[in-house]
């Protein structure tokens, strides 16, 4: 195809046809697939203080949980132990596949549609009842469940209005929490965030707010990072697609006449395909979700990017390609690796005592995910596929079904050591006002912790409570036996009782680890320390940090 084609597409409006295909069409993808995903359930697992431990998966701990990626069959998911990607999605509830690594479900959404006209009814993808989602629930305690995939998006993802997810969100939350209590819920990823994106989640949570009287409860937040212009001028659609129910204007243009693009570029309000690989404008997205979420009292929650990579495709044509950005330059394999090294050197060092996660060291975000194993070069891009277009000739896991990409991005995960990193977040008092009796009473006293690290604990051990500072005069101690999961997402409880106590104050110190059982990267952040107040009619437990 040459360039005067490609110049008429862009100016057509006609990428809507061909080039929405580049990613927006995962549902034709997942429809071809479908008959090779099984629909098995993660296995049961135990948990501690009502947590819960890993939900699928074996040898955890020796998979970096910070980088994932996503695949739609089992042919392709028996690449994850050679990349050794800590998570993974399928954009099923299920997966195919649980050997290595954490599978986290997404449960499609949709707002029901007569026509071109919305209705004031949704379908979910497994249905809310007890024989379809709530089956997959109970088989997979713990687990990490992501309400919808991309319901920005019209037509082709999970098409819903913000004030529709708003509902499809509590129905959804309040009908797995019922069932898993230590289930994690997160909201889908919106396809960016740009300000039109950003203000879709301002419906959705003031829509929320106004429905149910409460903010909404989102244990993981969950975003996408393309760069793909939304709307043209003209009035037809972008690439990415103007988010539903937003406004046009705050909407990232495609490029236009008469300006030559060398002017428009540059602008603020455009998005070229020449920008697609910007690492500029990625972290300017990254940014402002956390910034969002700040301002909506959530800085203290985990952040995930469950999808980002380039998609427009790489496809050899007459010595160049089938695409090009506005400049005539191809989306090679160097490019998208390119892309890869500068966005992942950026993902592993970022970080704000201003806008970071406070339990995972300020970072910005705690988990990303590469797409994908692989999708069709013509139906929904492909430059960033990890596998070979012919990976199904060779045995799963070989290394030499993997692409260029894949190969690179393998090494870029090798190249980041495994650690582990206990943190302890505070003491808490779990118990008050209760009426004491003349002498003494018993208290029971805890503390909050996270694994921070990029690794996964499975090995046990110990967390102790000391009456005094030296850390010699032992109250008690308990041992952790299950997994704790690394990069800060799932919080963990330990506990014990305190016998005895007289009316007075009574201060106490924990120490995670006590017997120096685990190798972590930090050792300074292992203790922390409460206090107990006991008076003759009641206890008082309120806690300080060390």
């Amino acid at each position: 195809m040459n360039k005067k084609i490609i110049s008429a597409l862009v100016l057509s409006g006609l990428l809507l046809v061909c080039l929405l295909v580049v990613h927006f069409t995962f549902n034709i993808v997942l429809a071809k697939e479908e008959t090779a995903v099984a629909s098995e359930a993660s296995p049961n697992v135990s948990n501690i203080a009502a947590q819960p431990e890993n939900p699928s998966g074996s040898n955890i701990g020796s998979y970096n949980c910070r980088y994932g990626t996503a695949g739609f069959t089992s042919q392709q998911l028996a690449w994850l132990p050679t990349l050794k990607t800590g998570w993974h999605v399928t954009f099923y509830a299920t997966t195919p596949y649980t050997g290595e690594g954490e599978h986290v479900g997404i449960i499609r959404v949709s707002q029901d549609r007569n026509g071109s006209v919305y209705l004031p009814t949704y379908t979910t993808t497994p249905a809310l009842t007890n024989a379809e989602l709530g089956a997959v629930v109970s088989a997979s305690p713990g687990k990490l469940w992501l309400v919808g995939n991309e319901p920005d998006v019209a037509d082709v993802q999970d098409d819903t209005y913000p004030s529709m997810y708003a509902r499809i969100y509590h129905d959804v939350y309040e009908f797995i929490k019922q069932r898993d209590p230590s289930a994690q819920v997160g909201v889908a990823g919106l396809s960016m965030a740009t300000p039109g994106r950003l203000q879709y989640l301002d419906i959705v949570w003031d829509t929320y707010l106004s429905l149910y009287g409460t903010p909404m409860p989102v244990d993981v937040w969950n975003i996408h990072v393309y760069i793909l212009s939304e709307y043209n001028p003209t009035g037809t659609q972008g690439d990415g697609k103007l988010a539903l129910g937003t406004d046009p204007a705050l909407a990232k243009n495609s490029p236009y006449l008469p300006l030559p693009y060398s002017q428009q570029c540059p602008l603020d309000n455009v998005y070229c395909r020449a920008e697609h690989d910007d690492v500029d404008i990625f972290i300017e997205q990254m940014v402002a979700m956390r910034q969002w979420m700040k301002d909506h009292g959530q800085r203290d929650k985990p952040l995930i990017l469950s999808e980002f990579g380039l998609l427009y495709p790489y496809v050899e044509e007459n010595g160049g390609c089938f695409l090009s950005d506005e400049f005539g330059n191809c989306f090679t394999p160097t490019r998208v690796n390119n892309y890869l090294y500068d966005t992942m050197q950026w993902l592993e060092a970022a970080s704000s005592l201003d806008l970071g996660y406070p339990a995972d060291d300020h970072r910005l975000v705690q988990q990303w995910l590469w797409f994908s194993l692989y999708v069709d070069a013509e139906v929904s891009g492909g430059s960033s596929n990890l596998l070979k277009d012919n990976y199904l000739s060779f045995v799963g896991g070989d290394i030499n079904g993997m692409s260029e990409v894949g190969m690179f991005y393998q090494q870029q995960i090798a190249s980041y050591e495994l650690y582990a990193n206990l943190f302890a977040v505070e003491a808490m008092p779990t118990v008050e006002n209760i009426q004491a009796p003349a002498s003494t009473v018993d208290a029971e006293i805890s503390v909050e912790f996270f694994n921070n690290g990029n690794q996964a604990i499975t090995d046990p051990f110990t967390v102790s409570f000391y009456k005094d500072a030296n850390l010699t005069q032992l109250i008690d101690s308990v041992t952790i036996n299950p997994t704790v999961n690394g990069c800060a997402r799932l919080g963990y409880v330990a506990s014990v009782t305190w016998p005895s106590l007289s009316s007075g104050t009574h201060h106490f110190w924990v120490k995670l680890d006590s017997a120096n059982v685990i190798s972590e990267d930090v050792e300074s952040d292992n203790v922390v320390s409460g206090v107990v107040l006991v008076d003759p009619e009641n206890i008082y437990l309120p806690f300080t940090r060390r």
